[in-house]
């Protein structure tokens, strides 16, 4: 299966429409079924025969830009990793235990460290506020919903060992299962939701939790194709800004109404700088009324 063919997209008139299709979607599903979500700027299209705006890690688009080929990944991240545990110790006191690969992942992901590890959000809204924060007008941003259970579902059918072992970490959140799984001698291609133990404060707030891809010698599309996509269990929303971006203003408007904004999303006097980017237009406040 094709990249391509691993997804289905659903075209939505608005916001409001994209919350009662996803609200459909979620009462399908019912609660035993995890889903979570991810925001983009802009909703994957074919331009020019090539593709755009699929789902990648920020270690695949690192790899990339600098052509490191694909037999180079695995050594590349792994030192990596260990050159940032060499010398976390000159910025913070508490480090993690070194086996925990998954905590060092999230720790380098937090603060900006090309990884494999892909932002995903257990609230819709949360990810929907990240599509449209930055959204240009006419233009269509995207929402990716994918059923984090039907993943488990599809490992426990192609390789029931690693399935056991996925089966533990999310019991234990051994670094060991972790790395049975996920750095293997011989990786195998699969997506899967991971969260360490230790959680940040954006992880908290956020709602926040990793899909994590087997083999980093290949894609994040190419890991997840390789599930297939029986009846859409990975779907791509794609809600339009609107002329002008009306749409995407009263989104966000919409958004901000629930509390969702960069000061909530990002605790600190950073997020609450950086708020003030949206709340050009959401908070009536410091909007100019001559």
């Amino acid at each position: 299966m094709s990249e391509t063919e691993s997804f289905c997209r659903v075209d939505c008139k608005d916001f409001d429409d994209f919350v009662e299709k996803c609200k459909e979607l979620l009462k399908e599903k019912g609660e035993k079924r995890s889903l979570v979500f991810r925001g983009q700027k802009r909703a994957a299209s074919n331009e020019v025969g090539k593709w755009k705006w699929l789902l990648c890690t920020s270690f695949e688009r690192a790899c990339e830009r600098f052509g490191v080929n694909s037999e180079k990944r695995v050594e590349l991240e792994r030192n990596m990793i260990r050159e940032f545990q060499r010398r976390l110790h000159l910025y913070m006191t508490h480090i993690p235990d070194e086996i925990l690969t998954d905590e060092w992942l999230s720790l380098m992901q937090h603060y900006g460290a090309p990884t494999r590890l892909l932002d995903f959000t257990y609230s819709p809204y949360v990810a929907a506020y990240f599509a449209f924060e930055c959204a240009k007008p006419n233009s269509n941003v995207a929402v990716w919903a994918i059923d984090a259970t039907w993943c488990k579902e599809q490992l426990e059918a192609s390789n029931k060992c690693l399935a056991e072992h996925y089966s533990s970490y999310g019991k234990r959140r051994e670094g060991k299962e972790f790395d049975v799984i996920f750095r293997a001698h011989q990786p195998q291609k699969l997506v899967l939701a991971v969260n360490p133990f230790r959680r940040n404060e954006r992880l908290a707030y956020q709602k926040g939790v990793f899909l994590c891809p087997g083999d980093v010698t290949v894609g994040f599309m190419e890991n997840l194709s390789s599930f297939g996509n029986p009846d859409g269990q990975v779907t791509q929303y794609s809600i339009p800004t609107g002329e002008n971006g009306n749409f995407r203003n009263n989104a966000l408007k919409e958004l901000e109404r629930m509390n969702i904004n960069r000061t909530t999303l990002f605790p600190g006097l950073d997020g609450f700088a950086q708020s003030f980017s949206v709340r050009i237009i959401t908070d009536e406040s410091i909007i100019p009324t001559g």
